[in-house]
This record gives structure tokens, C-alpha cells and sequence, in this order.
């Protein structure tokens, strides 16, 4: 469980209130979205996986709540310095290796499906061939 899940579980981060002005100010028909339903939600949010109604929600709630407004831009820049730090590439020796395996295991695999009597069965082979390299 994230920070942010436990925060949410716990009825909302320290320093977060449910008091006017920590909730979306809505219109009529519109419901509001609390600090503890933004937490919960806000990984989700920031991923772009939440339904269209529920993201409305979410952002009107984030751009009028100051506490859940800075919660979502620290998660932000958290994913872009992790995003930014964690870019090392494998050795492009290694990845033609890598890739000629895969490659090789994909050729010399085969799917065959048969039906017999109404039953249907499939059968895979696949072969392997293994080449040990000493330096």
C-alpha cells in the first residue's frame, strides 16, 4: 500500500481537512469529491485510469484543495524523477544477444490445434538449442 493509500485509509492525510474549502466546490447535480476519496484515488488519477466521471471529480477537487493540490504535485515530480533517473539502457551487446534469443525461440517454436471427435486439442513444440560462450 502507496502513502497516499494508507493517508486515504486513514480518513486523510495529516493537515488534511473535510472542512469547506478542502472539497470541490460543485454545481448543482454535481457531487463532491472529499480529501480521503482523493487520496484513495489519486495514483489512478494521475495514470489516467479512472472513468470519465470520476476524473472530473478528481481534478475539480485537486485544482480547489490546496493540501490534495501540492499531494499531486509531489507525486508528479516524484514520477518524473524516477522516470528521469531510472533510464539506463542495457549494452547494446546484451540486448542483440537478448534479442537473437527471443528471436531464435520464436522460429523454433510451433502451435498445432487438431480436432478429433468434437475434442480439440492443441499441441506446442518447441525446440531449444543452447550455446554456452567461454571467455
Amino acid at each position: 500500500m502507496s502513502r497516499l493509500e494508507d493517508a486515504a485509509a486513514a480518513g486523510g492525510a495529516p493537515g488534511a481537512q473535510e472542512a469547506p474549502g478542502s472539497r470541490g466546490t460543485g454545481t448543482a447535480g454535481e457531487s463532491d469529491c472529499s480529501c480521503s476519496e482523493a487520496l484513495a484515488h489519486l495514483e489512478a488519477f494521475l495514470d489516467q485510469e479512472c472513468s470519465a466521471d470520476l476524473t472530473e471529480r478528481l481534478a475539480q477537487h485537486v485544482a480547489t484543495c490546496d493540501h490534495c493540490s501540492r499531494l499531486a504535485d509531489a507525486e508528479t515530480h516524484l514520477r518524473e524523477l524516477l522516470r528521469s533517473r531510472c533510464a539506463e539502457q542495457a549494452p547494446p551487446e546484451l540486448r542483440a544477444r537478448v534479442l537473437g534469443r527471443l528471436s531464435l525461440m520464436r522460429m523454433s517454436s510451433s502451435v498445432s490445434v487438431t480436432t478429433v471427435d468434437g475434442v480439440t486439442r492443441t499441441t506446442r513444440t518447441t525446440s531449444q538449442s543452447w550455446r554456452i560462450e567461454r571467455g
